[in-house]
């Protein structure tokens, strides 16, 4: 396989992020209406179950940093592998990285088994909102290696440059799911009605099909034969290389970490405000979710063209492909945060919003766009150093950023009885940390210079 005809290395780079990154926006957008399905069909069994899904979530976001923190580090190894031509090594890293995810989603299904209900008491959630939630959260814990199978395959799909596969799998997830959800919860003929359940078991079986999906391309189609991403012939364990995937992965881990429990205390600061305050608060960070779906597809594109180019020797390529995803994620975000000054009321009124959660809401879509190019630019620099696999800085940035400053401010200002508006700017001001932390590694060039281990005689990356 010749990697001259590359075109993440190969010519004009704005066309060539556009070409990965545009599949990469379409998949984040199927993968929204994912979560959506979930929660409108879950949403027509009432509050109780309402509550207990929502809680679950927020569980099953905790608990699965650190797969997220090792798909990152996959990613960077490789793209690093491809856009240096030792496609060998791809087949091997693809392993390595199911090794951990799996053994981690080993852990958690034990933790699902057996603890469930448990977890859900522990983050306050009323008895009966617990058992609720428990038939939901302990299947999706049970069968979690089955998403971790999905997610690893589509990173490496998307990190050799083939974004539009994983996007054409994950539509046909989304019509799989969009029929199971609600034959599985509310039944259907001899399909017995199992209740919340049913949306794991959706959820679960329609992503199975995905993953089965994407290794049947990797195998049938006549056209990837010679492709490097398919199982190794043989299985080897290298602790080398598993180590170096746990170097990289765990302060990628522990940011993702980070933003979770940020957000599990922002949500517990703000409910000294009232409930409305939170609901206010859940409706804007979904408008600043929505917002961010393409920049996360740009920046993960940008990703996949620093890690390649740098495994290509092509430094400054990776540095204009930086360069042109930063300046059209800044412009797009400025264009959200436009729309969403001039139309907030209407955007939260369509979420829900009403009285003094509106009220709120409105004070949050006033202060808290105006730092939107800011998260736009922190969060291209910050992709592309994971892509290049120097993922301290974005550890360090979330600690500043988001656990210092947005919530120590925020929590300062609850409790000396100020406004809400002044919570709003916490998050501003933890926004500016994370900024110039970000820039402050990325323009340091530290990432340019950045050595993975790729083969096993290679010597150790510098930490």
């Amino acid at each position: 396989m010749n990697n001259s005809s590359n075109f993440l290395t190969e010519g004009p780079v704005g066309k060539a992020l556009f070409i990965v990154a545009l599949p990469i926006i379409i998949s984040n957008l199927l993968q929204s209406v994912l979560e959506v399905v979930d929660m409108y069909f879950i949403g027509k069994l009432g509050d109780v179950s309402i509550a207990g899904g929502t809680m679950s979530i927020m569980v099953l976001m905790v608990l699965t940093t650190v797969i997220f923190g090792i798909v990152t580090a996959t990613a960077a190894f490789v793209s690093r592998a491809y856009g240096s031509e030792k496609y060998e090594r791809i087949q091997v890293i693809l392993l390595h990285s199911l090794y951990l995810a799996l053994a981690f989603s080993a852990i958690l299904a034990v933790i699902g088994m057996f603890f469930s209900e448990n977890l859900l008491l522990l983050m306050g959630a009323y008895p009966e909102v617990a058992a609720e939630g428990s038939r939901f959260l302990t299947p999706m814990l049970m069968g979690l290696f089955v998403m971790v199978i999905l997610i690893t395959l589509t990173t490496v799909f998307q990190s050799t440059g083939d974004s539009r596969t994983p996007m054409y799998v994950m539509l046909g997830v989304n019509v799989v799911n969009i029929f199971l959800n609600p034959t599985l919860i509310q039944g259907l003929g001899a399909i017995p009605a199992f209740g919340i359940a049913g949306s794991a078991y959706a959820s679960l079986i329609s992503r199975a099909i995905g993953a089965l999906l994407l290794i049947g391309v990797m195998y049938l189609l006549p056209s990837r034969k010679d492709n490097p991403i398919r199982f190794p012939k043989k299985f080897t364990f290298e602790p080398k290389l598993i180590i170096d995937i746990a170097v990289v992965a765990i302060p990628s881990a522990i940011q993702s970490g980070i933003r979770s429990v940020a957000f599990l205390s922002m949500t517990t600061i703000i409910a000294v405000y009232g409930t409305a305050a939170v609901a206010a608060y859940g409706i804007c960070l979904r408008l600043d979710m929505m917002g961010l779906i393409i920049v996360m597809g740009l920046c993960t594109g940008v990703a996949v063209m620093v890690g390649q180019n740098l495994g290509a020797g092509k430094v400054e390529r990776a540095v204009t492909a930086v360069k042109y995803a930063a300046g059209i994620n800044a412009v797009f975000m400025i264009g959200v945060a436009a729309l969403y000054l001039i139309f907030a009321t209407e955007f939260l009124k369509f979420f829900g919003a009403t009285g003094e959660s509106l009220a709120d809401g409105t004070m949050f879509m006033q202060i808290v766009p105006l730092s939107y190019f800011l998260v736009a630019i922190a969060m291209t620099m910050g992709f592309a150093m994971n892509g290049a696999g120097m993922t301290r800085p974005g550890m360090y940035s979330a600690i500043a950023g988001q656990l210092i400053v947005q919530v120590g401010l925020a929590a300062f200002f609850a409790l000396s009885g100020y406004s809400i508006q002044y919570i709003w700017y916490a998050v501003v001001c933890g926004t500016v940390v994370m900024f110039c932390f970000d820039l402050f590694f990325y323009t340091r060039g530290g990432w340019k210079t950045k050595k993975l281990r790729i083969d096993s005689e290679e010597a150790p990356a510098a930490s």
